[in-house]
């Protein structure tokens, strides 16, 4: 088992501990994370912040983006993102469409068609430079990834993405994320292990409803060797939530 974590979350851990970024980067090796996932644009400007990453032996796993409508026609945002990636070592990107201009049918049904050309463009892009892309089931409606039908859907047309799964997302979608496995399994290829209260909001991994159990034993099934993801954004003691999480994610494997 490979466990990861935002980087978010340990530079909040060490605002809110007053630990510095160094003793919060060696507290998460200790707990045996091992990479970090974070945003592309952020982090290509953080010189220092990698080389504290790469002391500490902490791996760039995986990096996001939102994109915009203004993308569709401009590749600078996907060339940087791929590029970013390609400098820090991270063999995957996560494409985090635009979001619904509005919901009218006619409104999501055009550009969902927009996003398909957006994502075939930054696959075939990012296939030059050995990067994969990913997308994930977002939890909010407004976006074009966020039910199971549109990413099945994306999948079903453009082969070469691959699929972020979620595991809190379908919930807060009113979806259930043991009956989207089967349709997305085949294209797993990371894991963002986000664990739900019953008001949805965010815990600890393994503190909160989603079967976990189930899920990384399905996992096992198919052979999955790639990153459990820790995400608990919104919580007020990220360092105890990390510790939490990744003994968790350890006791699983």
């Amino acid at each position: 088992m490979k466990v990861s974590i935002f980087l978010e979350h340990l530079l909040q851990a060490h605002e809110q501990s007053g630990k510095s970024s160094k003793e919060i980067f060696a507290m998460a090796v200790g707990c045996g994370i091992a990479g970090i996932e974070t945003n592309a644009s952020f982090i290509s400007s953080q010189q220092d912040l990698q080389n504290e990453l790469g002391d500490a032996g902490l791996s760039v796993t995986q990096l996001y983006e939102n994109y915009e409508w203004k993308d569709f026609d401009d590749d600078t945002k996907m060339k940087n993102h791929i590029e970013t990636a390609k400098k820090l070592g991270a063999d995957k990107i996560l494409f985090i469409p635009p979001y619904f201009s509005s919901l009218e049918e006619e409104t999501v049904k055009a550009e969902i068609s927009k996003v398909k050309m957006m994502i075939k463009k930054i696959c075939k892009m990012a296939e030059v430079a050995g990067i994969t892309v990913t997308m994930e089931d977002f939890d909010n409606l407004k976006n074009p990834s966020s039910k199971l039908c549109y990413l099945e859907e994306y999948t079903k047309e453009i082969p070469e993405l691959m699929i972020t799964f979620d595991t809190g997302n379908f919930l807060a979608n009113g979806e259930d994320v043991l009956e989207a496995y089967p349709v997305l399994k085949d294209r797993i290829v990371n894991v963002h292990c986000k664990d739900r209260l019953s008001d949805v909001s965010s815990c600890a991994t393994g503190s909160g409803i989603i079967p976990f159990n189930t899920i990384v034993e399905n996992l096992k099934q198919i052979g999955y060797d790639g990153n459990y993801t820790v995400e608990h954004f919104d919580i007020e003691n990220q360092m105890e939530a990390m510790k939490k999480s990744a003994d968790f994610m350890w006791s699983l494997r």
